[in-house]
């Protein structure tokens, strides 16, 4: 199916309290393209290439997909506009990576140390 990331709009993910987990915020640069494009939706297809492709997402590269995105579509890129990752882009993820880590390694040894 061309939109098959419809299907999943209005699902979300659950933990084991049944308490909806927050989705993630996608980049400002990132933006969907085709019929009822929701964030939600934009990051189900993203995920889903990542998963299932080894290749680059760069997002569709032909303009006529935002008047009819059913024409000069790439099936193996998300519906989101083409997009550039910036070496600033690379450097925040980062910064936001080790910061997880750090909050990681403090919750792991406070655990250690409680037991």
């Amino acid at each position: 199916q061309l939109f098959w990331e419809k299907r999943l709009q209005g699902l979300s993910a659950s933990d084991v309290s049944e308490e909806i987990i927050k989705s993630m915020e996608l980049p400002k640069g990132l933006q969907g393209v085709g019929p009822g494009n929701s964030t939600d939706t934009l990051l189900s297809a993203v995920a889903s290439a990542l998963h299932t492709s080894s290749a680059p997402i760069t997002g569709q590269m032909s303009a006529a997909v935002e008047k009819n995105p059913g024409i000069w579509l790439n099936t193996s890129q998300p519906l989101c506009k083409a997009f550039l990752v910036t070496d600033e882009d690379i450097r925040k993820q980062e910064e936001r990576v080790q910061a997880v880590r750090k909050k990681l390694e403090e919750a792991l040894l406070a655990d250690i140390l409680s037991r």
